[in-house]
């Protein structure tokens, strides 16, 4: 109503109008690990820095979850610009909660009336493709709507519908990469990593681009879903050829949450008759603090199933040792960012060292994620790491080329690249092996 009033003054005395939406960034990953009181209390503690940033004829409004709208009537392009830099000042400036300092960065969308339209949704609509473009673009936290925004924007939801449609068709495939043994020097176990073969044959679409359209859209079930399928498949056709080959899944948040999920893995545990110690479902840190009493449930109910947990991306959250005790048959994946950095960065490598005596001191496997030099894999194995994985090892492969990449993993006394990964399948047929 404030818009369609702010039109009508616009249009009577022939002045500019501009909408901004301002989203705050990383506010879920703040509900998720502080809990909602945080949460709630920033966005209480959010409108009287944005007050002191605007004028007295200006309106600010709450515009969804983390997202807020602003009236600027009356106003000049250069003006909208000083007020987006003042807002984005204002919030990076510390918020002082019960003790704790939190610092958030904002992104801004802007339209102007009539120069991006003349009527309230299409304002506002314009404003919403401005903000994504600002989210998007590495360095900026504001973005004024320009015609060509809406050709992305466009093109977003034509990938909305071609990444339906591939699921509906069942396109989507999996790739294995290695875990590899630094106590055995042997292949221990793969992880599933789902991707998506282009339509024009050229390659593949970079899960990145993908996954979080996924996530945004609900999609993310129906491809998890999948995803187990045909792991579980897969799996299973190498058990019949004995090959032990453990085969570890992602879960997103979302799936996590989902009170299904349980009843869908025995569903497929009982069909392809697996050993359920042989499947690991991987999940993220923040996953358990989003919600956990519904992801105890679900971690509970899988745990009885026999499958093992993961805790994925582990040193970048905010994990306790409560929450890791909880876990059934749980082993901790150390974040690829630290274990890439660890060299050259003595925090990282702190991090990193701590994790792995945490996972001793608490009897959980650990795996390095992210081992792209021998460096890091001599350092790993310096720190008595038990597990690493990352692409001097291998990258990851259809099932027939990993297991050729297996082989050659497990006839070297030390991992080495190869020219094309490939080589002569060794003797797979393998005990549990000591981790």
């Amino acid at each position: 109503e404030r818009i369609e009033q702010a039109i009508l003054e616009a249009q009577r005395d022939e002045t500019t109008i501009a909408i901004m939406l301002m989203d705050l960034n990383r506010f879920k990953e703040i509900n998720d690990t502080l809990g909602h009181f945080y949460g709630d209390y920033l966005l209480q503690m959010i409108a009287p820095r944005m007050w002191e940033c605007i004028r007295q004829a200006d309106t600010i409004a709450r515009f969804g979850g983390d997202e807020f709208a602003v009236v600027l009537p009356g106003v000049e392009l250069e003006q909208v610009i000083n007020i987006a830099e003042k807002i984005t000042r204002a919030m990076e400036e510390p918020f002082h909660i019960e003790g704790n300092s939190l610092s958030i960065d904002v992104s801004i969308g802007i339209a102007l009336y009539p120069r991006h339209g003349t009527d309230s949704d299409t304002l506002l609509q314009h404003a919403d493709i401005a903000l994504y473009a600002a989210k998007k673009t590495s360095g900026a936290f504001y973005s004024i709507y320009n015609a060509e925004l809406d050709d992305h924007s466009m093109k977003r939801l034509m990938f909305t519908v071609e990444l339906r449609e591939a699921l509906k068709k069942e396109q989507l495939v999996l790739h294995y990469q290695p875990k590899y043994s630094l106590v055995s020097r042997q292949v221990c176990g793969v992880e599933a990593l789902v991707r998506w073969p282009r339509a024009d044959g050229k390659g593949l679409t970079a899960p990145a681009d993908f996954i979080p359209i996924a996530e945004k859209t609900g999609l993310i079930r129906l491809l998890t879903y999948q995803v187990l399928e045909k792991a579980f498949a897969q799996a299973a056709e190498w058990a019949k050829r004995d090959i032990f080959l453990p085969v570890a899944i992602n879960i997103s948040t979302k799936v996590l949450h989902d009170l299904d999920l349980p009843g869908h893995v025995k569903t497929l545990l009982e069909k392809w008759e697996i050993d359920p110690g042989t499947i690991t479902l991987e999940i993220t840190e923040s996953s358990m603090v989003a919600d956990p009493a519904l992801a105890f449930k679900t971690i509970t109910a899988l745990g009885e199933l026999g499958v093992h947990l993961s805790i994925d991306d582990f040193g970048t959250g905010y994990s306790s040792l409560a929450l890791l005790k909880r876990l059934p048959g749980c082993e901790l994946k150390i974040d690829k960012s630290l274990v890439i950095n660890m060299i050259k960065n003595q925090n990282d490598l702190t991090i990193v060292q701590a994790s792995i005596d945490l996972a001793r001191s608490m009897s959980l496997q650990v795996v390095a994620e992210g081992v792209e030099t021998r460096e890091a894999l001599e350092k790993l194995t310096e720190l008595h790491c038990e597990m690493a994985q990352g692409f001097y090892l291998s990258p990851p492969l259809p099932a027939e080329e990993v297991l050729a990449r297996i082989a050659e993993l497990n006839a070297g006394p030390h991992p080495a690249k190869t020219a094309d990964n490939r080589g002569v399948i060794a003797d797979l047929r393998l005990t549990q092996p000591t981790i």
